[in-house]
């Protein structure tokens, strides 16, 4: 592959990334315009949900398939998937069928940035290079979350949430048509013929039954027990299948590494807090403050901006400092954020969600790199991919269930508050209050109280998150870093 042509290669895969982390922070800025337009403040967390599910049931199954099948023609296929369910999502006229959209928009979102993570570990072996490598993804997914909250404001207020859906269609065309002139898969001897057709299908349908349980907390907590009973009765079935398979979908061997899981258990937990964060920064800015989507989006761009800088700097740190340390840097950091977002008041200024944004980004920056670098490095050639698509799904796990939660969390405070009211204020004048062009139209003597609720349910959220971080910080400390396996 001529240096030209890896570049190209390159640059098509990072605008994939670049969309990816475009939908990430459009849509967010958009779900109070969505939320009081499909009157849907009971689902809204599906709208995140539904996509991370998406992601999340079939992250390990894409790498397995593009084992089969070859990297690039699997890669475009998810990128073709994501740009037409998007269509989909810019058509929906209520939140169901919003949420399938969403759903099939996650589907292929989950092959769209977990193959090119397999790709670039192919293409850079240097795990120097491979670094700067990773940091020119996290740049470029740093760029569209600078851009995401800025285009997705303008096109709330200039024209409809729609629109943040339709963007994604040239942006995934670019990506294909420059990857099919410059990029041709490695011919490889041993490439995997068949699939793990039982243990997907066990995997699938417990993390759905996970994730439907996580949800019904605001409806009936004993219906979401008996669902995650089932759940973990699916998720026992799902190893007793792998440790008889012959290709299994995910070996019992990257199991069984502590060193390597440990660091999936850290990334689930700070992304748990990273979602509560970049969904309800925006909320709480229009919410709360009486902000536009404009500046709702805009609670984002500090975090953006360090994650970045975090990013660039790890790049050097590596050279310099245990991975471990770095991490560890980079979990206190987000801790700051947590601990700021927990105490903020219903008072507090606008500055102070960007403050927190700001230790978020950096946070995340500094640990993300060092530990999917560890991920790869720290098993044997042959499970490398796989280590990093189940490294992905922990990610991304992290995202699906603890939105799911938090929208229940909330859901569930809103009802609970709106109930003492006796009908003075209702669940769908909250709805109007969390986008501030329709909480114009709310009575302002009731807009007080109303805040209070909002406020009630979004404190909730961030000390959920908060204790998700200081876990995560606490398990840094006490565990041994992964050992860098011969190549």
């Amino acid at each position: 592959m001529t240096k030209q042509n890896l570049a190209v290669a390159t640059v098509a895969l990072l605008i994939a990334n670049f969309m990816g982390g475009l939908d990430a922070t459009i849509v967010n800025t958009a779900l109070p315009a969505i939320m009081s337009d499909l009157n849907g403040i009971r689902l809204v967390g599906w709208v995140s949900s539904a996509f991370l599910l998406g992601t999340a049931v079939t992250t390990v199954l894409w790498g397995r398939v593009a084992e089969i099948f070859g990297n690039k023609h699997i890669f475009q296929f998810s990128v073709a998937l994501f740009i037409a369910s998007s269509l989909l999502g810019g058509l929906a006229n209520n939140m169901v069928m919003l949420i399938i959209a969403r759903a099939l928009m996650g589907i292929g979102a989950g092959g769209m940035v977990s193959i090119p993570f397999i790709i670039y570990a192919d293409i850079y072996p240097n795990p120097a290079q491979r670094a700067r490598a990773l940091g020119w993804v996290t740049a470029f997914y740093t760029l569209s979350t600078v851009v995401g909250p800025l285009v997705g404001g303008w096109l709330v207020d200039a024209l409809s949430w729609h629109w943040v859906f339709f963007i994604n269609l040239p942006i995934g065309l670019i990506s294909m048509a420059l990857l099919q002139v410059t990029y041709q898969d490695q011919p490889t001897t041993n490439r995997q013929q068949s699939f793990d057709y039982v243990g997907a299908g066990l995997l699938s349908v417990a993390l759905i039954v996970l994730l439907f349980a996580s949800d019904g907390l605001a409806v009936s907590w004993q219906r979401s027990l008996s669902l995650f009973v089932v759940g973990l009765a699916l998720i026992g079935a799902f190893l007793a299948v792998e440790a008889r398979q012959t290709h299994a979908l995910i070996p019992l061997e990257l199991l069984k590494n502590p060193r390597v899981q440990v660091q999936n258990v850290m990334m689930f937990l700070i992304n748990g807090f990273m979602i509560g964060y970049s969904v309800y920064a925006p909320m709480w800015a229009q919410g709360l403050l009486g902000k536009n989507a404009t500046m709702g989006g805009l609670t984002q761009i500090a975090s953006s901006i360090l994650l970045l800088v975090g990013t660039r700097w790890t790049a050097h740190l590596m050279a310099r400092l245990p991975y471990k340390r770095i991490v560890l840097i980079g979990t206190m950091s987000v801790l700051i954020s947590a601990l700021a977002m927990t105490f903020a008041t219903q008072s507090a200024p606008y500055w102070w969600l960007i403050v927190s944004g700001a230790f978020e980004g950096f946070g995340m920056g500094l640990a993300f790199t060092p530990m999917q670098v560890s991920l790869q490095d720290g098993v044997r050639r042959e499970l490398v991919a796989i280590s990093t698509t189940f490294g992905l799904l922990f990610r991304t796990l992290g995202q699906t269930f603890m939105a799911s939660i938090f929208g229940a969390v909330l859901s569930l405070s809103t009802a609970q508050q709106t109930a003492a009211t006796s009908g003075r204020i209702t669940t769908a004048m909250i709805n109007r209050l969390s986008d501030a062009s329709t909480a114009q139209t709310l009575p302002a003597q009731l807009l007080p109280a109303m805040r209070t609720i909002l406020f009630n349910g979004l404190h909730h959220i961030m000390l959920i998150g908060l204790g998700l971080v200081a876990i995560s910080f606490v398990l840094n400390l006490i565990r041994r870093a992964p050992e860098k396996q011969p190549r």
